[in-house]
């Protein structure tokens, strides 16, 4: 059970950072929009990455699954409650982002550095637990 609630929480992750990737370049003008490019670069391969491991080809890669989980089935129920987790969020961020203004442009750097850094370490942590849940017995 707890394997799954990490795979979902790495796959809302993910999609969560694809979304703000997407909202960021859609708001910002162009210094802002490298913040945004990145930050959907980054959800898209943290997903590709963990989708990897419970896949096939992890198997013909390392001759078994990194992660073990019926991965179909959870990134249907992680998509499914993601779109509608995301649904009420991202009424949330707009109030925010309309509320708080935009980002400076001297700030950029700084928080794309940040998010990605970030986004790494949260991906790596969440992917060792992810392999030692599906290794421990029960």
């Amino acid at each position: 059970m707890i394997i799954e609630l990490v795979s979902i929480l790495v796959l809302t992750f993910s999609l969560t950072l694809i979304v703000l990737g997407l909202i960021t370049l859609w708001l910002e003008r162009r210094p802002g929009r490298w913040q945004g490019m990145v930050t959907t670069l980054v959800g898209l391969l943290i997903g590709a990455a963990y989708a990897f491991l419970g896949s096939r080809f992890s198997i013909a890669l390392f001759g078994r699954l990194i992660v073990q989980v019926d991965l179909p089935a959870l990134m249907l129920t992680a998509v499914t409650y993601t779109v509608g987790v995301l649904g009420g969020a991202l009424i949330a961020l707009a109030l925010f982002l309309w509320v708080t203004g935009r980002y400076r442009a001297w700030e950029i750097r700084r928080r794309v550095l940040a998010t990605v850094l970030l986004a790494v370490l949260v991906t790596i942590l969440l992917t060792f637990l992810a392999i030692w849940l599906s290794r421990v017995p029960g």
